[in-house]
C-alpha cells in the first residue's frame, strides 16, 4: 500500500506503509502542491495533483505524466472523484466566492504519455 504526500517544496511523496521508507519523489510543478487523489477505480498507480491553477495526472509506476488540466486562474483547494459518476470534482476560494468544476473521467487522457519526469528516489526498492 503506498501513501502521497503533496508539499509547498512541489513535489509529490511516496511512501511504502508496511516499510515506512521513502519510495519515490517526483517533481511535479513549479506550484507548491495543494490536493491530491488517487483513481483507485481506475488503477492505484494514478494520481491527480493539484497545484496552482493546474490538476496533472500521473502514472506514478513510471513517472509519467498523463494528462493536465488548467483551471483559469484559481488555486485548487479541494480534488475528489466521484466514483459513482466517474466525474474528478475541483472547488476553489477566492475573493470569498467558492467555484466549483467537474470534469468527467472519460474526457481525460489516461493512455499516453505527456512527458516523463526522472525521480530523484527512483532507483530504490519498491
Amino acid at each position: 500500500m503506498t501513501l502521497a504526500n503533496g508539499s509547498t517544496d512541489k513535489t509529490v511523496k511516496y511512501w511504502d506503509l508496511e516499510t515506512f521508507k521513502s519510495i519515490n519523489v517526483t517533481p511535479i510543478d513549479t506550484s507548491p502542491i495543494t490536493n491530491l487523489t488517487f483513481d483507485e477505480e481506475k488503477s492505484p498507480d494514478y494520481l491527480f495533483a493539484a497545484s496552482g491553477d493546474n490538476i496533472k495526472l500521473w502514472n506514478i509506476e513510471n513517472n509519467k505524466l498523463l494528462d493536465c488540466l488548467n483551471i483559469i486562474p484559481k488555486t485548487i483547494s479541494d480534488l475528489v472523484i466521484a466514483n459513482e459518476d466517474r466525474f474528478l470534482l475541483m472547488s476553489a476560494i477566492q475573493n470569498n466566492n467558492i467555484a466549483v468544476w467537474y470534469a468527467p473521467l472519460e474526457s481525460i487522457n489516461y493512455d499516453e504519455t505527456i512527458d516523463t519526469i526522472p525521480s530523484s528516489d527512483s532507483q530504490q526498492a519498491r
